[in-house]
């Protein structure tokens, strides 16, 4: 070692030469922990692929299916990614059939500073179904559901299991539906989610 180091020193005469003494140890450091770590990384990613995913190929079906099982206004739906606290606005579809694409990409986040925001995410994370009066908004979507009049809103998991929390389905009301609109949710969540 006492002799690698005025090597090395005496090796570096130019900007390129220390710049490529970097990107070697850079590359030697990273390819000794993937060596040394690659149980683990295999272990995540094998764990990450029985992850169910979105079926954004069932998003319009399901959002018709809410929207004539429940008379509901308005129907969004959600990419969820727990572990980095995102929330992320797939799609917004209106009952008249009207897509509002400005929201697209929003990531709302996880968890806010709203407290009933946070209660029915961690409802939800149960596997249970809250649903309320929505006296005012909850996030920055929430916003715009106030704009247009929603007053109740119900949240479901996606897909509605406990252990695989990947998407959320929030539908709304300008006022309280009649029955309980539960079954209908279950079964459009359900749609949502593919393994």
């Amino acid at each position: 070692m006492k002799d690698l180091v005025p090597q090395i020193l005496e090796y570096v005469s130019s900007p390129f030469k220390l710049f490529a003494i970097v990107i070697m140890a850079t590359l030697a450091f990273v390819g000794y922990f993937v060596w040394e770590n690659q149980a683990v990384m295999i272990g995540a990613y094998s764990k990450s692929k029985e992850r169910p995913t979105l079926n954004s190929s069932k998003f319009d079906q399901s959002a018709r299916t809410v929207f004539k099982g429940t008379n509901a206004d308005v129907v969004v739906i959600f990419s969820v990614d727990s572990i980095l606290g995102k929330r992320v606005v797939e799609r917004v579809y209106m009952a008249d059939g009207a897509r509002h694409k400005e929201f697209d990409g929003n990531d709302i986040g996880l968890f806010n500073r709203n407290v009933r925001n946070n209660e029915d995410i961690i409802r939800l994370m149960a596997n249970e179904v809250p649903c309320s009066e929505y006296p005012t908004a909850q996030s920055e979507i929430g916003i715009w559901y106030k704009s247009i009049g929603i007053n109740y809103t119900c949240r479901i998991s996606i897909p509605p299991d406990s252990n695989q929390f990947i998407g959320q389905m929030t539908v709304g009301w300008k006022e309280k539906p009649k029955g309980d609109p539960e079954a209908i949710l279950s079964i459009s969540a359900l749609m949502l989610s593919r393994k």
